[in-house]
């Protein structure tokens, strides 16, 4: 990271900047093509190691690809502000991020699907777990994505002005 001042790490500063991120994006290989896109997602932290869910539909062109090769990453932006000034090189922007990368695995258990779904819901606000339908539970797709690395940044020293 060309600035270090800026690395964020440890398990509670990456949190922290995940529980803020509204959604995330994924990316991954599309024959060969770089492709993203935007995610609802949860996290748990297993071991030190951040593990990300995302529901998906079980086909479609995410999926061929994701099928095809497994690598993704995934990067979420918490806070972010800009902040324009004059002269316009003296503009800024205020954000913390975190990207992290590794494989994508299918999950096909009934019950690691409803956890994971239960994460998903937690990260989007909710609280406890809940009732999800078996037609449900099978026609949807869970993602688990197991972070290989993973890195965090941010420039929020002045966010609050």
């Amino acid at each position: 990271m060309r600035r270090a001042e800026r690395e964020v790490a440890g398990v509670a500063a990456l949190a922290g900047i995940l529980d803020r991120a509204a959604y995330a994006t994924l990316s991954f290989l599309d024959s060969g093509a770089p492709a993203a896109v935007p995610v609802s997602f949860g996290y748990r932290v297993e071991g030190g190691i951040f593990v990300f869910y995302i529901h998906s539909a079980g086909e479609g062109h995410k999926m061929e690809c994701l099928q095809n090769d497994p690598r993704a990453v995934l990067s979420a932006v918490g806070d972010n502000r800009i902040v324009l000034a004059e002269p316009a090189c003296r503009s800024t922007c205020f954000y913390e991020s975190v990207i992290a990368s590794g494989e994508v695995e299918f999950v096909t258990a009934p019950e690691e699907k409803r956890a994971a779904l239960d994460c998903i819901m937690h990260h989007c606000g909710g609280a406890g777990t809940y009732d999800y339908p078996e037609a449900m539970l099978e026609r949807t797709a869970i993602l688990r994505l197991s972070a290989r690395s993973i890195s965090g940044k941010s420039n929020t020293a002045e966010m609050k002005r």
